[in-house]
């Protein structure tokens, strides 16, 4: 069981983790993060990591190395210079050793498909993962039109052996939410997960902040799937609260961002939730006229499935999205 002084540290880090990956193109001295966590700079490396297991520049280096990653394949219309500095490199030089060192390979061949290669994910998903994607062929991706009813985007997406979908594109406000942060692995995680959810949920009722049924459980993801280390992966179980309320313990508060947002909503079992992402990022968004945004990606859930007679998860997916 974590001590308060403990929770404390984690929540103060966490903030330092949450700003350097808002401004990674930023000077990211030590002396300004140390301050956002109220620790002395001459002890805040020593500190950041005891809690994260990594080094301060070494964290933000793989920061800004993953971003890059992503970006490389999510936006080919910029280039690999653009990308390093908008990444916090200080030159292309500097950049493509980095990124040599970090992927065994050039920000070119990334590009060019050596991320499929180097996916940890998908290697850890193994051949299972192989089987899976192959229930998940996209046939046909409609044209765009507006749906008259919400005044969204939408697109109609016919698959080969999956239930048909839609995929519309919304603008959401911002929401309160109260949350748990995992770091480590997500994928095949189903038992963890559930038990940091009955956390939350035990905190919200004692905090009466728990409304059935209004209250929306969310995934928070911090890192990307495809990209990140698992060992390193952050995500946040979280649920909307109400305004102006406060977190104790392991349980923080935030934010949930407004914006527009990709969503698509399915019914799908515990080992598909990779081949839904996949469904948004490699088969809508290339053809959608939209690129993705810095906010982070996140899952609602819409039942419990223990109770479904199936335990076939009903879920909204929501990728952050901005015109190309």
């Amino acid at each position: 069981m974590p001590t308060s002084s403990s929770l404390e540290y984690q929540q103060r880090v966490n903030r330092v983790v949450d700003y350097i990956r808002q401004h990674l193109a930023d000077d990211l001295a030590l002396e300004r993060l140390a301050s956002l966590a109220n620790f002395s700079s001459f002890y805040f490396h020593r500190i950041f990591k005891a809690v994260t297991g990594d080094g301060l520049y070494q964290f933000i280096l793989r920061q800004r190395l993953e971003q890059a990653a992503i970006m490389l394949v999510d936006h080919p219309q910029c280039s690999v210079t653009n990308i390093a500095f908008s990444c916090g490199f200080a030159s292309q030089a500097a950049f493509a050793r980095a990124f040599k060192n970090h992927f065994a390979c050039s920000a070119t061949a990334w590009r060019k498909g050596e991320h499929l290669v180097f996916s940890k994910n998908r290697k850890e998903l193994g051949k299972q993962g192989e089987t899976l994607a192959s229930n998940w062929q996209v046939q046909q991706l409609s044209d765009v039109y507006i749906d008259a009813s919400s005044n969204s985007y939408k697109w109609n997406l016919t698959m080969l052996n999956k239930k048909d979908l839609t995929v519309s594109v919304r603008t959401l406000e911002a929401t309160p939410i109260a949350f748990i942060r995992h770091v480590g692995k997500f994928v095949g995680e189903q038992n963890k997960w559930g038990q940091l959810f009955h956390q939350l949920t035990k905190w919200g009722a004692a905090n009466d902040v728990l409304i059935c049924p209004d209250t929306r459980f969310y995934t928070v993801f911090h890192d990307d799937l495809r990209i990140s280390d698992l060992s390193k992966f952050r995500a946040d179980v979280a649920m909307s609260i109400p305004a102006n309320k406060s977190g104790s313990g392991p349980v923080e508060v935030a934010e949930l961002a407004g914006g527009r947002y990709a969503m698509a909503q399915l019914e799908i079992n515990g080992d598909e939730f990779e081949q839904a992402w996949d469904l948004l990022f490699d088969h809508w968004l290339p053809n959608s006229g939209f690129q993705p945004d810095d906010r982070p990606c996140f899952e609602r859930y819409l039942n419990d499935y223990r109770q479904h007679p199936k335990q076939k998860h009903f879920i909204e997916l929501y990728l952050p999205v901005r015109p190309l």
